[in-house]
């Protein structure tokens, strides 16, 4: 255990260690939000930069593409050999489906792919919420996330992790009364004044604290004041089950310090930024230009009556002249903007495609897939191989938090995740007998319509069967019911090629035929059931022995001979019965 005094230590150590990256961090988010200052004085303090947000677009664009398709989970039994660890692989399996769904895994991985590709690291803790009774997925801001020593990028688990945010003193008082009114100290404090709050997690406890007010702060807690004494008062303190640190801390490969991917391109964004201002301010000198009164040789200039266009009074000088002076942009001042941009698309990796442009030497629809993929899916792949491998990490702490928080109760819900739909019954003790498990996507590198089209590429191909693509098509939830509604489609245009084929050529009676359009048409039957129906009238009018000049004795849909109907007309000879038809097709 852990006193507060030191987890407050060991976060300002972490703090001071840390702080060049979480620089970089908040650069990153100002340019994403465009609040890039350029510092010129001719600028309002609210003026925003006048260049495209490549940072925004970029960042952007990668992380939908990385998000656009969920990941797999598999879960190998325990002992092959075994049916029951068979079973229980299958529950495991749909209950982690279960849980993600339950956390909308889709959402969070949007904010997820965002944080990864722009701030290198995409943080994340589990814990077990009682009122739900289910384990939560909770992401965390990489800006105050303060993990522990990692070895390297495969290491994603650290042994114990700090998460700090702030809280309103309206808040603290609320949830904690007793230790608000400690931290207050005599201080006068509003009821919006920030507390810090630090979570300590590892692998046998986690603790809240709450940082206090000193007397030479009263606005309340600031990241800018360095203090001697910190008030502190320890909100909660509880063990941890598991035994395992519930954080999970994925980051970006690099060599040595963390990167995000548009690290590279803050300084010339902010250039280019400045350099645009430079010139729009240029161009208002020139639709707007200063006027000044300059004087004749001995004669001292004087400004009798100020001009006004709208009365119509002329203006009067005397003893000078007025003349405007104009600012003209350099030659040069447009294409070192252009050469900016193009190498900030280079350094960050962002193609014009992105802003729906396309590059003026790429003449093939082949071509441009080429670049396009030689830029962005590589990234891609290596983001989605990352956070895949930070899923299998936190799918076995859900199941840690499963079986230490709800280890003998039954758990019922249902899953509609492709591949795992339908209703899951489970015991976490009894059907979890192991947590291992593995994430993988699909196809990783490649976002939704990259997927589609390579699928499809493979299964012109004969590479690939459509019942192969269907389980890794994210569109699909429900395989086998897809995979019979496409066999139910084509007998079902089968079907109606041969009915064409046969009325227009006489073997089916125009009596039937209308009867089966009007079931179609009016009656919202589908062509199966229509022709079925109409069959089946058929055989009862075939049963009915009748006179041979009865009206009832007209021709129908069924085979001439068993009843009163005359015989196909000569034309429809060697075509098929309706009958035979409907057994070809399954009738």
């Amino acid at each position: 255990m852990k006193p507060a005094e030191r987890i407050i230590e060991l976060l300002r150590e972490r703090e001071s260690n840390q702080s060049p990256a979480i620089e970089r961090m908040r650069r990153i988010r100002s340019a994403y939000d465009g609040d890039i200052i350029v510092p010129l004085p001719e600028l309002d303090d609210f003026e925003s930069a006048s260049v495209a947000n490549l940072v925004a677009q970029g960042l952007d664009q990668t992380a939908m593409r990385i998000s656009s398709t969920m990941p797999d989970i598999i879960c190998p039994p325990s002992d092959p050999e075994s049916k029951n660890s068979e079973k229980n692989s299958r529950v495991r399996r749909k209950a982690l489906y279960g849980m993600w769904e339950s956390n909308n895994m889709g959402l969070k991985m949007m904010r997820r792919a965002r944080h990864f590709i722009g701030y290198a690291s995409s943080p994340v803790s589990l814990r077990f919420d009682p009122v739900k009774g289910g384990v939560e997925w909770v992401l965390r801001d990489p800006l105050t996330t303060y993990p522990s020593p990692v070895i390297g990028p495969d290491d994603l688990e650290p042994t114990d992790c700090i998460f700090t945010y702030d809280r309103t003193w309206a808040w603290l008082k609320l949830h904690y009364p007793d230790q608000a009114h400690r931290l207050r100290g005599s201080d006068t404090i509003e009821e919006s004044d920030l507390f810090q709050l630090v979570e300590y997690v590892d692998h046998e406890e986690t603790v809240l604290i709450a940082v206090g007010r000193t007397p030479q702060n009263n606005t309340g807690w600031s990241r800018s004041v360095s203090y001697t004494v910190e008030p502190l008062a320890e909100l909660e303190r509880f063990p941890n089950r598991i035994g395992m640190c519930p954080a999970v801390v994925p980051g970006r490969v690099c060599l040595d310090q963390a990167q995000g991917q548009f690290d590279g391109m803050i300084g010339m964004y902010q250039t280019q930024a400045r350099l645009m201002a430079l010139e729009v301010i240029a161009v208002q000198k020139g639709i707007f230009p200063d006027t000044w009164l300059v004087a004749r040789a001995g004669e001292q200039p004087q400004i009798i009556n100020n001009a006004n266009g709208l009365t119509g009074e002329i203006g009067q000088v005397k003893g000078g002249d007025l003349r405007d002076s104009t600012l003209n942009p350099g030659f040069m001042t447009n294409p070192t903007i252009d050469r900016l941009e193009r190498a900030q698309r280079l350094t960050a990796g962002i193609p014009p495609e992105f802003g729906g442009e396309s590059g003026s030497n790429i003449r093939t629809g082949r071509r441009g897939e080429a670049v396009m993929s030689a830029v962005v899916d590589f990234p891609i792949q290596e983001a989605q191989k990352v956070i895949a491998a930070s899923l299998e990490a936190e799918n076995r702490r859900a199941i840690a938090l499963s079986k230490a928080y709800a280890g003998n109760k039954a758990v019922s819900f249902y899953v509609t995740t492709k591949g795992s739909k339908g209703r899951v019954d489970y015991t976490p003790n009894k059907h979890f007998d192991t947590d291992h498990n593995r994430v993988v996507f699909s196809n990783p590198g490649t976002d939704l319509n990259g997927l589609v089209i390579g699928a499809g590429q493979r299964i012109g191909m004969g590479t690939m069967s459509k019942k192969s693509f269907m389980e890794i098509d994210p569109m699909v939830d429900d395989v086998e019911s897809e995979h019979d509604e496409v066999v139910s489609e084509s007998l079902e245009q089968a079907l109606l090629a041969s009915l064409q084929t046969q009325a227009s050529q006489g073997a089916i009676p125009p009596g039937d035929v209308a009867r089966i359009v009007e079931m179609v048409r009016y009656n919202k039957a589908d062509l199966a059931g229509a022709v079925q129906k109409v069959h089946e009238e058929a055989q009862e009018r075939q049963a009915t022995r009748v006179p041979e000049d009865s009206p009832e004795a007209q021709s129908g849909i069924a085979q001439a001979g068993a009843g009163a109907e005359a015989a196909p007309t000569p034309g429809a000879a060697g075509l098929p019965s309706m009958r035979e038809l409907l057994a070809q097709v399954g009738g």
